[in-house]
């Protein structure tokens, strides 16, 4: 342990709830007392260890107090703790989300962008950033990301790329990339952050499945190092936050903290969960004090599986990229495993998995993609190997003639789009459904999102291009689950009329 253990915000709150306080406030479980009665009542040992479990963590599950901290405007454990992430990241500032990186996502784009103003975005980010530019009525001028030539999977656009954007849209209040993938690929922002900020506009990044970058041992660095303006980051995919725990790190003169904080207060609830907050200074404080030992212990896991598998003579492989010789850096604690014969698809590996009771972050027709988190424990490479070999078995036994040939390349070929008007409100022209087939050509009335990850495909009123239409249908094929459309999984899409 590098420093001592210290959760400002978590101590404060087990301190008052020793002292038996009495609830007259809310939240309306007082402290934990309503599931204590149920427990009581039901007499049920299942419902009596889950509603224990509830009642011990309403113990901190308290409101705005007199002195409990406001997140909206922090001035004593809540601010010690943002203050303590902040010092760890390197920021400037460092805002909790109880609202996920969406929230963040969100507030950045709002304390930016107003109606009609223009935004420079990478086309394959996640939705809540295209729904950012939507609440603020924002141009989107989208990017062609780059593939990293391995795996073919899509990384951010080229700098070229974003200079020719920059050049073409002067007018742009900002450009916004994700980094790194679903698949934990990231580039070095470095040359990104100089070219932007020689525009006098702010970069900002999506890190959600970076929160252990530039700390964890043999981690990419973080966009922070860079020098990128705001980085939002999920504290609770890679670290031990609770779902929905996220922050907003902000560095440099090019956003206003005011702007930021204003935005904040109108996204996130006015009564924030402080058992996720508590999480966040958990997830931190565990970081600092544990984070070289722990990530080494699991980095050590990782490479002895991956040895393992890679020496036998099994189906499985783990996709490994050369750091000497690419551009793009690979996440250590990240595994992406395929079928080397191409007899089943990603998709059809994660559910493989599931069937042993393992659980894989997300898939896609080639990849299933497992995170292995901080402190893995050494009994996971046996179970690992017990589910690879059963695999291998199931695999072998199936007709491998029929080969599956992975073709993942996003299917937009315009490097730079023209800008995209995004509204909050759906259009009031008429809609029909029709076949897939049939789309070509036509203005696209729905998003298309594939999840996980969460990526648009298709944005509306966007002209549909038969590459896009053919992607698609590969998913549809491969097993891929659609968010938010009840169509697209019959081979039906709605279009504008």
């Amino acid at each position: 342990m590098t420093k001592p253990w210290h959760a400002p915000l978590l101590e404060h709150l087990i301190q008052f709830s020793k002292q038996n306080p009495m609830s007259l406030h809310v939240p309306g479980h007082r402290n934990g007392d309503v599931y204590r009665q149920l427990t009581d009542l039901l007499q049920q040992t299942y419902y009596e260890e889950l509603l224990e479990y509830m009642a011990k963590l309403a113990a901190i599950d308290v409101t705005e107090l007199t002195h409990t901290d406001d997140l909206h405007d922090p001035e004593t454990v809540i601010k010690e703790a943002q203050d303590a992430t902040a010092k760890l990241y390197g920021a400037d500032h460092s805002y909790f989300l109880v609202g996920g990186s969406t929230a963040g996502n969100l507030a950045l784009i709002l304390s930016i962008c107003d109606t009609n103003d223009y935004i420079i975005v990478q086309r394959n980010v996640h939705k809540s950033i295209i729904n950012g530019c939507k609440l603020a009525g924002a141009n989107v001028i989208f990017l062609n990301p780059e593939y990293e030539p391995i795996t073919n999977v899509a990384v951010v656009p080229s700098i070229e790329t974003v200079r020719q954007a920059l050049v073409e849209y002067p007018q742009a209040k900002a450009v916004f990339l994700t980094n790194p993938n679903y698949y934990g690929i990231s580039v070095d922002l470095t040359e990104y952050v100089s070219l932007v900020h020689h525009h006098h506009i702010p970069l900002l990044v999506d890190e959600a499945h970076g929160a252990h970058y530039g700390i964890a041992p043999y981690a990419p660095p973080s966009a922070l190092t860079a020098g990128v303006d705001a980085v939002v980051q999920s504290m609770h995919k890679t670290l031990p936050a609770f779902t929905m725990g996220a922050v907003l790190h902000v560095q440099g003169q090019y956003l206003q903290q005011q702007n930021i904080q204003q935005q904040l207060s109108m996204i996130q609830s006015s009564s924030p969960s402080y058992v996720i907050m508590a999480s966040l200074d958990v997830a931190r404080a565990t970081l600092e004090s544990y984070g070289d030992s722990w990530f080494i212990q699991t980095y050590n896991i990782v490479n002895q599986l991956t040895h393992w598998l890679n020496s036998e003579q099994l189906c499985l492989r783990v996709e490994q990229l050369n750091s000497k010789e690419s551009i793009y850096k690979q996440d250590p604690y990240r595994m992406l495993l395929y079928d080397q014969s191409n007899t089943v698809t990603g998709y059809q590996l994660q559910k493989m998995f599931e069937s042993m009771m393992i659980w894989v972050e997300m898939a896609n027709e080639k990849y299933a993609v497992l995170v292995w988190h901080m402190n893995a424990s050494e009994h996971y490479i046996e179970r690992m190997r017990q589910a690879i070999l059963e695999i291998h078995q199931q695999i072998s036994l199936m007709n491998t003639s029929q080969k599956y040939i992975s073709t993942i390349k996003y299917p937009i070929e315009i490097a730079i789009s023209n800008p995209v008007k995004l509204q909050r409100f759906p259009s009031q022209r008429e809609v029909e459904v029709i076949a897939l087939y049939e789309a070509e050509g036509r203005h696209c009335a729905e998003m298309v999102i594939p999840y996980p990850p969460g990526i648009p495909i298709l944005y509306e009123e966007e002209m549909i291009q038969a590459t896009q239409l053919d992607y698609i249908m590969q998913l549809i094929n491969s097993g891929a689950k659609f968010q938010g459309s009840s169509t697209i999984s019959k081979g039906m899409l709605k279009v504008f009329v």
